[in-house]
């Protein structure tokens, strides 16, 4: 199969963006080679994949995303190679479940780098604006991600500056997770435009502008980033309600799926006891042994993850 590269992103912050990473992730590891990249300086998915530990560890050692950024703004740092991933993250945890996965690590000065490399200018004005949002693109080149990987997954930050804009221009796919509440939906239009006509297009045209050519272009990069589904995401339950979520958001989930039709997924992920508590666990919810996880749970999550991953063709 082709490397596919899919970015879980929203402008708003907690919609459940690491979560879904996280059991995305997960899911397809179980047979699929896949990357998990985290991009967001806040670094909950490293820590929770990694353990707090060997994330403090390779963010001492430089081997987080953050390098990947700072070869641009910083010119005695080069781009890194492959000494940044850090394999089979989760036998760090006792178990060894998942050889498949591993993780690219993301450290809290990464929202440093992402300022500094705004006001960073390298060569002509257009060719640097090009080269500072196709950073993440040219690393997978330099590692060979399509002979490593079948999926790479970036958890990014609640917004679309220059390291979100890497992780679009390297994704065939977004998903947007979205809690069904009225502030939480009116924004994906909005996102939707702006990763087309904002994010995507704009690369094409300081391409363009710049003089790149179809050889100086990074193969991993992706001009056209598809939506692959919006997913609803802690939806609250409401005891009897023939809904089985309050009203508000039984209202938001009908509108969203009025406007967005087949693009929403039809599994809708509830606020559950056992998915907080099994990310603090550092485990998906259906490899937490011994964790408060019904079966419910469990099976909510993987419909939601096989749903995601039959749409990413």
């Amino acid at each position: 199969m082709s490397l596919k590269c899919i970015a879980v992103i929203n402008f708003k912050g907690g919609v459940g963006k690491t979560t879904l990473s996280f059991h995305l992730a997960t899911h397809l590891a179980q047979s699929s080679r896949v990357l998990l990249v985290d991009i967001d300086h806040q670094s909950s998915l490293s820590i929770v994949t990694m353990g707090a530990d060997n994330w403090e560890h390779a963010v001492k050692n430089g081997n987080t995303c953050n390098r990947i950024f700072e070869s641009f703004c910083k010119r005695n740092v080069q781009m890194p190679g492959v000494e940044i991933i850090t394999k089979e993250p989760l036998k760090t945890h006792g178990w060894q479940l998942y050889p498949t996965l591993d993780i690219v690590a993301a450290q809290f000065e990464l929202d440093d780098t992402e300022i500094e490399m705004a006001s960073t200018t390298v060569g002509g004005p257009t060719v640097s604006e090009w080269e500072k949002r196709t950073l993440m693109a040219q690393w997978l080149d330099k590692i060979d991600a399509t002979s490593l990987y079948d999926y790479v997954i970036f958890d990014c930050p609640p917004a679309t500056k220059l390291v979100s804009q890497n992780a679009l221009a390297a994704s065939n796919y977004f998903v947007v997770p979205v809690i069904p509440d009225e502030m939480s939906s009116r924004g994906v239009t909005h996102f939707k435009q702006l990763v087309e006509t904002k994010v995507d297009a704009k690369l094409e045209f300081l391409r363009k502008a710049a003089g790149i050519s179809d050889q100086e272009t990074p193969r991993h990069y992706a001009p056209n980033t598809k939506l692959a589904g919006i997913a609803p995401f802690m939806a609250k339950p409401a005891g009897n309600a023939d809904s089985g979520y309050t009203n508000i958001h039984t209202q938001q989930l009908a509108a969203l799926r009025r406007q967005w039709q087949s693009n929403v997924l039809q599994t809708v992920v509830k606020s559950l006891t056992g998915v907080p508590e099994s990310m603090n666990a550092g485990w998906p919810v259906w490899s937490n042994r011994g964790g408060n996880v019904s079966s419910a749970v469990v099976t909510m999550m993987a419909d939601a993850c096989e749903e995601i991953k039959g749409r990413l063709s």
